[in-house]
């Protein structure tokens, strides 16, 4: 017995010391976690520049459109050539195989965030018609439509664009996939041309341009472009917001004293037909005195002063003239290529565009806004604007939605028309080279040098230059 009694007793013991044990187990790994959550907190607060992946659906949708100063529509199909896939069919005219892998403006959609189901997206377009688009969509009127879209964070693409191809980076970019029934990409692509007339005017000044926008929307984080005497170096002007004209208020127009109109009386009415014969009599008397007054009878009256017509107030016209503003140079030496880019690419970041976005616009604006022949204004269209020009509808809504709109503005440099006015002088050169060369730069130039070679037809003796300016108005046209 004594025996089994020391045997119990040292269960329990034991017991009990498993117990404190236990318990001690316990508030240590309660002390231990409260530490941690104490030490992640301050790391978070330490680090927050360093936070999880957001969660949130973010839509990107950038466009860029090239515009002539004495144009009409914003992508016209006369300003440049398609370079996008044979996979995608276009309205306009594929480029030359020399030129098909330079960049052209187009507009790209890409998707950031957690796969998502069933989304759909619609561009309308309520003035001006769509060239292109990738993947395949519905065009229903005034609209283009990607319907049930499924956005998913692996998946194979339907076309692989080769290493070479200016689109190529957009396919190994950090997006979602776009897929649908049976096409997939890292993105949308759409090429749109719209009805816009550009009403903005550029004079030189002494250190930089004088910029006039006769629209009602703004300009912003306008740029100039203007090619230096090195080759291949810009100087840049550049100015954070070129106001709009603010359209005045319509006043309400003041309620006349006098009575409103009475209703037609009844001609058979008792009052009607006394007031015809009241006036019936008096014509009477006045065919009588007349006759009178012929054959000296009666004296002639005087002829009863005139008063003089009251002149209508004419309402003062408003001033309508945009003020100019100076839009001075950054740096006074001249800028790479590189470094000229470099200002938009900061741009372009604080408008909230990422990397894919970024490098897009920076290839098409190297392309297109670098110009060695004239000075080019880029800047970024009022969103506003944008939603009206063109409308995007998401549904379900993402959470975050960016929308940017770039315009090249091409052919509002002064100087340009110095240089048309010697390319028409060219065209009546002796060597026969000069000649082709300066009709195909006329040619490109379009609508920008209609109006002096329309000049030219009709002021200048030279019939070679004659012959040759009337052969490009007839292909401007």
């Amino acid at each position: 017995m004594k025996q089994s009694s020391d045997s119990i007793q040292q269960i329990q013991s034991s017991f009990g010391l498993f117990n404190r044990q236990k318990r001690l187990s316990a508030f240590t790994g309660a002390l231990l976690g409260v530490l941690f959550l104490l030490s992640s907190g301050e790391t978070g607060r330490a680090g927050e520049t360093q936070a999880a992946p957001s969660s949130k659906l973010i839509v990107r949708d950038v466009s860029v459109f090239l515009v002539s100063a004495h144009g009409k529509k914003l992508n016209d199909t006369t300003l440049f050539r398609s370079t996008t896939p044979g996979y995608v069919q276009s309205r306009r005219l594929s480029a030359d195989a020399s030129e098909s892998d330079k960049p052209a403006p187009l507009g790209l959609i890409t998707f950031e965030g957690p796969a998502t189901k069933d989304i759909d997206v619609l561009l309308e377009f309520p003035s001006g018609r769509f060239l292109a688009h990738w993947p395949t969509a519905r065009i229903q009127s005034k609209r283009i439509y990607w319907r049930s879209q499924n956005l998913l964070k692996e998946s194979s693409l339907s076309m692989q664009l080769p290493d070479s191809d200016w689109l190529s980076p957009l396919q190994k970019a950090d997006r979602l996939y776009v897929k649908g029934i049976d096409k997939c990409d890292r993105f949308i692509l759409y090429d749109v041309e719209l009805n816009h007339v550009p009403r903005i005017t550029m004079t030189h000044a002494e250190n930089g341009f004088q910029i006039q926008n006769a629209d009602s929307y703004p300009l912003k984080s306008l740029t100039v472009m203007q090619p230096a005497g090195e080759k291949d170096h810009w100087k840049v002007a550049a100015l954070d917001l070129v106001p709009g004209i603010k359209k005045e208020e319509k006043k309400p127009e003041a309620k006349s004293d006098q009575p409103a109109k009475a209703k037609p009386a009844d001609p058979l009415s008792e009052d009607a037909l006394k007031k015809k014969a009241k006036d019936a009599k008096a014509n009477q008397l006045q065919a009588l005195g007349n006759q009178l007054r012929a054959v000296g009878a009666l004296p002639q009256l005087a002829d009863a002063a005139k008063k003089p017509a009251d002149k209508k107030a004419t309402p003062a016209t408003a001033n309508t003239k945009t003020p100019a503003v100076l839009v001075p140079y950054i740096e006074s030496a001249a800028l790479s290529q590189t470094d000229a880019l470099e200002i938009w690419k900061k741009q372009l970041a604080d408008l909230g565009l990422g990397t894919p976005e970024i490098a897009h616009v920076l290839r098409i604006l190297g392309e297109h806004a670098l110009r060695e022949d004239q000075a080019t204004i880029v800047y970024c269209m009022d969103e506003s604007y944008l939603d009206k020009i063109l409308p995007l509808e998401i549904t379900p809504f993402p959470d975050v939605v960016r929308r940017t709109g770039i315009v090249i503005l091409l052919d509002a440099d002064p100087a340009l028309l110095k240089r048309i006015d010697a390319l028409i002088a060219q065209l009546g050169n002796q060597s026969w080279e000069k000649r082709e060369a300066a009709q195909k730069s006329l040619e490109e130039y379009g609508k920008a040098a209609q109006a002096q070679l329309q000049k030219a037809t009709t002021s200048n003796k030279d019939l070679e230059i004659v012959y040759r300016a009337e052969l490009i108005l007839s292909k401007i046209k």
